[in-house]
């Protein structure tokens, strides 16, 4: 017996046993199918309509009525040996992404994406820590904020999380006003700041919190994230310089940077020049 594989192959190229029963319109279907089991990867067409395939899935199971959908596809990638830091990149990020951009275009409400990140909040704190994140003592430590007025959180919740599991000092603050998150990040001490703008929306937001944190802790190191970075202008025109990241990668190369020169130099004070970044685009 021949394999299916060949036999729809075979049936294809009309090259195999005479099959009068198979009309015109099966024998279309067959040769798309086997195109399709040749090419592997999705149509241009899909591709433009759903992005990538993964995220599109874990962006609709983070929205479907059934709580355990979502959980359902994480608890699989994590069986197939998938890291807890792949995931969130490859997987929660990109769904996180995808619903704001959805959002963003009015095709999805916003009690939806409430849903979604409640729904990553909760996957996020059952996640299985990392190794090196039991016995990786690092000294740096830093405060990763969403600046006043910021809807699109997801992303620095993230971050926030994985940098824990390796061991870093992090301490999260979203949801805040102006005067309570400088409240917050004035008393707190450690060296680095990230601020997370999602665009022109919040950018008076950050450009005012910048403002007052040069004079209220000119020690920091200030790193900032999100859609803003995608302009230039805007960055050059901040009252204070900063270090751009545009991934959980280049912030984890800048973070890393960083604490090799505060360690060893026992600095509190470093500052780049203004214009100079470490942007990831």
């Amino acid at each position: 017996m021949k394999k299916t594989t060949d036999f729809l192959s075979l049936v294809a190229t009309g090259q195999g046993p005479q099959s009068g029963a198979l009309d015109d319109l099966a024998k279309r279907a067959l040769a798309r199918l086997c195109q399709d089991s040749k090419r592997g990867a999705p149509s241009g067409d899909a591709v433009s309509v759903l992005g990538d395939p993964c995220a599109a899935a874990m962006a609709f199971a983070l929205r479907d009525p059934d709580d355990a959908a979502a959980q359902f596809l994480v608890d699989d990638l994590l069986d197939a040996g998938i890291s807890v830091e792949d995931l969130c990149h490859d997987h929660l990020a990109p769904a996180a992404r995808r619903l704001g951009t959805m959002w963003d275009r009015d095709r999805i409400p916003f009690t939806d994406v409430a849903l979604a990140t409640a729904r990553i909040q909760s996957i996020l704190r059952r996640l299985p820590a990392n190794r090196s994140s039991l016995c990786n003592g690092r000294g740096l430590g830093a405060i990763f904020a969403a600046v006043p007025g910021e809807m699109h959180t997801l992303g620095v919740m993230m971050a926030a999380d994985l940098f824990r599991r390796g061991g870093w000092d992090i301490s999260l603050l979203v949801g805040l006003t102006h005067d309570e998150l400088l409240a917050r990040l004035t008393r707190d001490d450690r060296p680095v700041i990230g601020l997370s703008c999602s665009g022109e929306h919040s950018f008076g937001a950050l450009r005012r919190l910048l403002a007052a944190l040069g004079n209220a802790r000119p020690d920091a190191q200030f790193l900032v994230s999100g859609q803003i970075i995608a302009d230039p202008a805007r960055i050059a025109s901040l009252p204070v310089p900063v270090m751009v990241v545009g991934d959980l990668d280049s912030a984890e190369a800048e973070m890393a940077r960083l604490d090799a020169v505060l360690s060893s130099s026992k600095l509190t004070r470093l500052r780049p020049a203004r214009g100079r970044s470490a942007s990831m685009a």
